[in-house]
């Protein structure tokens, strides 16, 4: 059965900006100050949830009087609301912000506010394209705000436009006095908001140990554990102990149906867990993507390990290491499909700066959701939106192939977006086999590409796709797709380069393991050996297999 390529409809036509100004004169403010009023409105015209701020002077403004219902966000100088807002300002211009997610125009009007009086703004907003109605939804897996209130966490839903709020219960570092084993007291582990359709759960957990002066390789890093059946609880831990990948499989045995994202594919101890089966996706997406910047890598992050990679403090490092580990966990047959996240509530970004979008079949429900970020039916995104196909399949699909084949297999990929994208390209065992310059293609609002090709594979592997941009000037930001694999002959991802890779990665964190003092007992010592030698071994399982199937 053939499976056409998901189109992703754009909406039409735009709805115009809407406008209306009145004044009133209200009580006395203070000297040269007045009152900003703004109503946002969707395409029913109901009022509808935004993300907001004000700048005048040089300065951003994120704090209303009213209602109490808005939530400021000091880290992104932002405020999330629930259709509007007022703000008390300095008589004069003033420039507003709105926004709405990814799927939403953004708006930037210049209003003058009055001396002793209400400026009142009116508008409505235009939904560039619509997702949902060819069942793609999305969601922020790494949210830390509001965390405890479920006003605050249904309300990033609705004004960041996702569609699940999967908030962090517990935030664990290794230096806790305990780990806790109950949830904290919801009557419901998920609820929804029947009008917005947002699903909120709060059986997740972060396990996060890093340090900001850690030497490279030097901390075990973090992982995202996701619709847990109950909490994770270990008796013995610290900041070195148990490793990510034991407490993950723990995991993974007392709630099987858990979903386990590694927040980024660099982290010291990820090349273990990656090859054990501790992780079902990747954060390709990640936190260190802001609006204005980009963190580099660093924290215990693994360095540099080949001639070719530049130091992590390097503009963009970060970007090219991340997709670079990625690829090399692909090559070792190893299947993980991409995630997207912000930490919202640790960095200064929205919910859904970075994001994923996973295509679910109808009936929307939260099991078939997870299943679907599992199986890699996805792609991630800090903007543009992806489409893409290899012989009529889809993301997270196999294809087996025969090399005797005459024709080929048909590959499709499309982008839209309103970013100004530099390119559209096809990943095939973590090579680019086709690139479209897209820098002379403008958004208006915006804009879509599609191109077809076809491919004669010769080695078993995978395909994705990926958009290329800059945001801000500079800094690399892309979408990307979960893999499309594909077994050629019936032979297995084997490329022994990258199992060799993988292997001296390890062999680096055994030499930290052994320093004196990192472990509090020769038990802990030991058992950390034995899990990152098991994984070594599987590494250079890998090797000889590529060797002998594939001549390496």
């Amino acid at each position: 059965m053939k499976h056409p390529v998901k189109r992703f409809p754009v909406r039409g036509p735009l709805l115009s900006l809407v406008i209306v100004l009145a004044g009133s004169f209200v009580q006395p403010l203070v000297a040269d100050t007045g009152i900003l009023q703004v109503r946002v409105t969707g395409p029913d015209q109901e009022l509808t949830p935004f993300r907001a701020w004000v700048t005048q002077n040089g300065k951003q403004h994120f704090h209303p009087t009213e209602p109490p219902t808005t939530t400021p966000y000091p880290k992104d100088k932002s405020f999330s609301c629930d259709g509007w807002f007022k703000m008390p300002l300095a008589a004069g211009p003033a420039t507003l912000h709105i926004e709405k997610g990814k799927e939403w125009l953004p708006k930037d009007v210049t209003v003058e506010i009055f001396p002793d009086n209400i400026t009142k703004r009116s508008f409505s907003l235009q939904q560039w394209i619509d997702l949902e109605a060819i069942h793609y939804y999305s969601t922020d897996l790494h949210i830390h705000f509001g965390h405890d209130n479920l006003r605050i966490l249904e309300q990033l839903g609705t004004a960041d436009d996702l569609d699940v709020i999967p908030s962090f219960s517990y935030w664990l570092r290794g230096t806790e006095p305990e780990w806790l084993s109950d949830w904290p007291d919801w009557n419901d582990q998920q609820r929804s908001d029947p009008r917005q359709r947002v699903t909120v759960s709060r059986n997740n957990i972060e396990i996060e140990r890093i340090a900001s002066r850690a030497k490279p390789g030097g901390a075990i890093g973090a992982s995202f554990l996701f619709n847990l059946g109950s909490p994770l609880s270990v008796e013995h831990f610290n900041p070195y102990f148990p490793s990510d990948t034991d407490l993950c499989l723990l995991a993974r045995a007392k709630s099987p149906q858990v979903v386990i994202d590694t927040d980024k594919p660099s982290w010291a101890e990820t090349v273990v867990g990656a090859i054990l089966g501790a992780y079902d996706t990747v954060q390709i997406c990640h936190n260190h993507y802001h609006r204005r910047q980009t963190i580099p890598g660093g924290w215990g992050m693994i360095d540099s390990l080949s001639a070719d990679e530049a130091p992590l403090n390097q503009e963009n490092e970060l970007f090219h290491r991340t997709n670079k580990h990625y690829y090399s966990f692909l090559n070792c047959g190893i299947r993980l499909a991409v995630s997207g996240g912000s930490a919202i509530g640790v960095m200064p970004v929205p919910a859904g700066y970075n994001r994923v979008y996973a295509h679910v079949p109808p009936p929307f429900s939260l099991p078939k959701f997870w299943n679907a970020i599992r199986q890699g039916n996805s792609f991630a995104t800090s903007g543009p939106v992806l489409s893409f196909d290899v012989g009529s399949q889809q993301p997270g699909s196999h294809i087996h192939y025969n090399s005797t084949q005459q024709d080929g297999l048909p590959v499709t990929m499309g982008v839209q977006s309103i970013e100004q994208l530099e390119s559209l390209e096809v990943i095939h065992n973590g090579r680019i086999i086709r690139q479209i310059s897209l820098s002379k293609l403008s958004p208006n609002p915006s804009l879509h590409y599609e191109h077809t090709f076809r491919h004669y594979p010769s080695r078993s592997g995978w395909y994705a796709c990926r958009s290329l941009f800059e945001s801000p000037p500079g800094h690399l930001r892309q979408a990307h797709s979960s893999p499309i694999y594909i077994s050629v002959d019936k032979k297995p991802t084997a490329f022994k380069a990258d199992a060799a890779y993988m292997a001296a990665w390890i062999d680096r964190l055994v030499a930290i393991a052994n320093e004196p003092g990192r472990f509090t007992n020769n038990e802990n010592h030991r058992e950390t050996l034995n899990t990152y030698n098991r994984a070594r071994d599987a590494y250079v399982a890998i090797s000889e297999l590529a060797s002998k199937i594939w001549g390496d």
